[in-house]
């Protein structure tokens, strides 16, 4: 890391995954946070930046050095903490810790101790958290599911191009350390954590297996969109078979198909601005959230995404650790997959956000775009997230996509698309004033945009200046 670099993430101020300390006299302290990085997502220590992010950096002998190298060895399990030095004067320098986490080895401990990072503090981690951990994640991983092995499959039977590509992603994003560069997917598979005595574990065949319908049955996604709040009347239905790329791919395309867009522009913007009714990183998140947590030793079982008049649900084949309720999943999805080889996968790829932020962005995203606090329900077999919508997403709009079928218009619409017929163009309260009643220019616009959904007409200019004209008469 050169100076630039360093004055740039100083900028950013301390943070969940960003830490100064003036000098290693806080050494301790710095571990404590190191672990707590460990515990987390990762993130940087910068010693030789003061509280305020002034940069002053500090003397480096080889007793610090013998220092740093004491307390971090105090770490365990053995953790990757890369530390570097970058020159800032004739005899002082900046030392930098770069922490990256192995989530299969969480907890971490400093001394004995466990630490978690809560915005830019370091804190103990509670008791009870520590226990949910150990007895989730110190389990003998090599029985896990993920981590079992099919003889007969070869490097033949996996997508040896996404294998390479995540290997990219991961430095790209700097998810993973440096030297896990490579062009052979074997040995990538190796350094993800995908081979077992040297054989393919079910891991890999769920992340980049090419044809699973028969041999792995359970990679199934069930797409719905049923008309009205109930499973009464499908709207439409699909069943898709394939690794987890592929069934996330489907799950994001379906959404796009049954969930509106509102478009809208800017007064000094020419170009329309398009915004998903649910904010697409949260969906994302929320789907990819099921596929890494759900149970996948099951050959009948599945994950399911269903949208329905006032909400979407995504459910996962399985549930939690005995003991834990559904106000619980939030806390225990910041550290806690079940499948944690899958996990790291897709945040190398940035697809799943972040292990200590994950569920707590999705209820950020959504109650920012304004719809109800997402929340978790469990029923006898498996989990459902349920994100419930601001607004009625409309059985209407939905038989319209499933059918290529264009809906009656209403008489308001009728009315407005009459006067375009007399007029070439008009604005928006050019139109109000020739319906001549009380309607706001406002609900004008609106049935305007849906006219214009609808094919039946188009517009030239800028928001203020908008003029509507006719593409095709009523019929």
């Amino acid at each position: 890391m050169n100076l630039e670099q360093i004055s740039t993430l100083v900028a950013q101020n301390e943070s969940d995954v960003v830490e100064f300390k003036k000098s290693t006299a806080q050494l301790k302290s710095a571990c404590e946070t190191a672990c707590a990085f460990l515990n987390g997502d990762g993130g940087t220590i910068l010693f030789g930046v003061t509280d305020n992010g002034k940069i002053v950096g500090q003397e480096v002998s080889d007793k610090t050095k013998r220092d740093i190298g004491h307390e971090l060895v105090k770490i365990t399990p053995n953790a990757n903490i890369e530390v570097s030095y970058t020159d800032l004067s004739d005899n002082k320098k900046i030392i930098i810790f770069k922490v990256r986490t192995d989530h299969t080895k969480i907890p971490y401990l400093y001394d004995g101790k466990a630490f978690l990072r809560v915005q830019s503090t370091t804190v103990t981690m509670p008791r009870d958290h520590l226990k949910r951990l150990i007895l989730l994640n110190n389990t003998d991983s090599k029985y896990a599911w993920e981590n079992q092995v099919q003889p007969e499959l070869t490097i033949d039977d996996l997508d040896a191009e996404e294998i390479i590509l995540t290997i990219k992603e991961g430095l790209a994003n700097d998810r993973i350390p440096a030297n896990y560069s490579t062009n052979d997917p074997l040995v990538a598979l190796q350094r993800l954590g995908l081979l077992n005595n040297g054989q393919i574990t079910n891991a890999a065949m769920v992340l980049f297996g090419k044809d699973l319908r028969f041999r792995y049955p359970q990679c199934l996604l069930k797409l719905a969109r049923f008309r009205g709040t109930n499973k009464a009347e499908f709207i439409d239905s699909k069943q898709v078979y394939g690794n987890i790329f592929k069934l996330l791919g489907a799950a994001m395309e379906f959404a796009s198909s049954y969930l509106p867009v509102a478009s809208t522009f800017s007064e000094n913007d020419f170009f329309r601005k398009d915004t998903p009714l649910f904010p697409i990183l949260a969906l994302r998140e929320a789907i990819a959230n099921a596929l890494i947590h759900r149970d996948y030793s099951t050959y009948g079982s599945s994950i399911s995404f269903a949208i329905y008049d006032d909400r979407l649900e995504i459910w996962n084949y399985g549930l939690p650790p005995d003991g834990t309720t559904a106000a619980d999943l939030p806390l225990l999805n910041r550290s806690t997959p079940r499948n944690p080889n899958i996990a790291n996968v897709l945040y190398y790829h940035k697809i799943f956000e972040s292990w200590g932020r994950g569920i707590h962005m999705i209820i950020e995203k959504c109650k920012e775009a304004g719809h109800p606090t997402p929340f978790y329900e469990l029923d006898k077999i498996g989990t459902a997230l349920i994100l419930p919508s601001k607004q009625l997403i409309g059985a209407g709009y939905a038989t319209q996509l499933a059918n290529n079928d264009i809906p009656p218009l209403t008489i308001r619409q009728k009315e407005i698309l009459t006067l375009l017929m007399q007029h070439k163009e008009s604005t928006s309260s050019l139109i109000k004033h020739q319906l001549g009643d009380s309607v706001s220019e406002r609900y004008i616009r609106k049935e305007l945009s849906r006219l214009k959904d609808l094919g039946y007409i188009d517009y030239i200019g800028n928001t203020r200046a908008r003029r509507w004209f006719l593409l095709k008469p009523l019929s």
